[in-house]
């Protein structure tokens, strides 16, 4: 792959003013997967998520305070026969260091920590679909680009047809051979060349706008599109089968799952106490209505357990449910994607076969205009069937280049639905695409286990139980 400093010596060169150099499909998508705005955004929240897992880690670690505090206070009750104890206003400090190491919290810090560490993977999956996603976009507006250019020029082409038709045959009518109809018949025929000429131009504009948007350079000195013909799946269950394992969109869910689970374990953990061992120490004069100095310390263990009514098991519920959520999401888009590559192997399939046609019919077409032209020529035929006929051949030769552009294109939506798409090309995906951190926090993998949706006696037949006997 190119490094960084080669591609963006590359996007220097192109953006200094310098006659066209040409522009590779390669090129193109190295330039999408370094600039592209979609990609800078998805590669800064994962980034940003890689900070949430250090701040989850942290809390394995002790904890130190450090606190110190200035007052008057006054002690004027009868609750201590202290001598120290002072009758008039005093004005004193005090500066307090504790530090706490948390021991057991039923393992709450580890499942935040696993939970953290799926979202880092879910984050780089989906740096990963941006990135498939946006060269594939980039390979349909480069294969856009070219395809326009080419029904442009037949468009030209056409146009200077119908043009030496017009002034053939208005040579003709000047030496009475033609009548009035002939020529009235051409220069109609003219005019719609002219339009068409026109629709077409306005279309390669659009097109070349379009690219500007998507890869961030003028489309200037583009190369064919290769085609990935030999990269493909043999069938379309082999594609399904890669799709399943490699799709970005399914492994971004599949971590999505993963971090719903370990959220639900951690929710889990509020069953249990929390322990923790502090250390604490003090140092002051004049506090809290005594005189004199205070010098102490303490080491001990805390034990703490919380109660609010059903708050605790409701988050337990909330949680398994979550995962539950979670798990349907991730078969949808299991669904939506084996959609994705039945549909795009069933497009192509049809779209061999369209340009097989298109191009037989291209073929005959050509020999029917050169034989309806010498036909004509000897007044065999009328100059409608002749201006049909070029027509017919003008159609045939459009619809051949567009198919045979949507041919090469949905084979790299292929490839792109089955999540294979920057590998096919050898180029690799940005380095924040990279999915580690669930493998190297050692998470537990998601789970395939259904979904249990009550732990507690709160099933339907109690709760009917219960309106019953209200």
């Amino acid at each position: 792959m190119k490094t960084k400093t080669s591609i963006l010596a590359f996007a220097l060169g192109l953006c200094i003013s310098q006659p066209a150099s040409a522009l590779s499909l390669e090129d193109a998508i190295l330039f999408v997967l370094e600039t592209n705005p979609e990609i800078k955004a998805a590669e800064a929240n994962k980034q940003a998520i890689e900070f949430e897992l250090d701040q989850a880690r942290s809390f394995f670690a002790p904890r130190v305070e450090f606190e110190s505090r200035a007052e008057g206070s006054i002690n004027d009750g009868t609750r201590t026969s202290d001598l120290t104890s002072s009758d008039d206003a005093i004005f004193g400090y005090e500066v307090t260091g504790r530090v706490t190491q948390r021991l057991y919290d039923g393992k709450a810090t580890r499942s935040e920590v696993e939970r953290q560490a799926y979202r880092i993977d879910a984050a780089a999956y989906r740096v990963l679909e941006r990135a498939e996603f946006l060269s594939l976009e980039a390979i349909r507006v480069y294969s856009d680009v070219l395809r326009t250019q080419r029904v442009t020029q037949l468009a030209r082409e056409n146009l200077t047809y119908h043009r030496d038709i017009l002034e053939q045959i208005r040579s003709g009518f000047d030496n009475g051979i033609l009548g009035i109809g002939d020529l009235q018949q051409a220069e109609e025929r003219l005019f719609l060349a002219e339009d068409t000429l026109l629709q077409f131009e306005l279309n390669e504009m659009d097109t070349r706008a379009l690219f500007l948007e998507t890869v961030g350079v003028t489309p200037d000195g583009l190369n064919a599109v290769p085609s990935p013909a030999a990269r493909l799946p043999a069938t379309v269950e082999e594609t399904l089968a890669t799709a399943w394992r490699r799709n970005p969109t399914i492994l971004f869910f599949q971590s999505d799952v993963g971090a719903a689970e370990a959220l639900s374990r951690t929710a889990n953990a509020n069953r249990a106490p929390t322990l923790d061992l502090e250390a604490v120490t003090r140092y002051g004069d004049d506090m809290r209505g005594f005189e004199g100095e205070v010098r102490d310390a303490s080491v001990g263990l805390v034990l703490r357990y919380e109660f609010q009514g059903n708050r605790k098991r409701g988050e337990r519920e909330e949680q398994v449910r979550r995962v539950g959520e979670q798990r349907a999401r991730l078969l949808t888009q299991t669904r939506l994607v084996e959609r994705e590559v039945r549909q795009s192997w069933a497009n192509l399939q049809s779209a061999l076969r369209r340009a097989d046609i298109l191009e037989r019919q291209a073929t005959l077409s050509r020999d029917l205009l050169e034989s309806y032209t010498q036909e004509f020529d000897v007044g065999n035929r009328s100059l409608l069937d002749v201006l049909n006929t070029q027509n017919a051949l003008f159609q045939s030769e459009v619809n051949l280049q567009n198919a045979r552009s949507l041919e090469v294109f949905l084979k790299y939506r292929l490839l792109a639905a089955a999540g294979i798409l920057l590998p096919s090309l050898g180029i690799e995906p940005p380095e924040d695409s990279n999915a580690y951190a669930a493998s190297a926090e050692g998470a537990p993998g998601v789970s395939s286990e259904p979904v249990k949706l009550r732990d507690d006696a709160r099933g339907f037949s109690d709760w009917r139980k219960s309106v019953q006997s209200e």
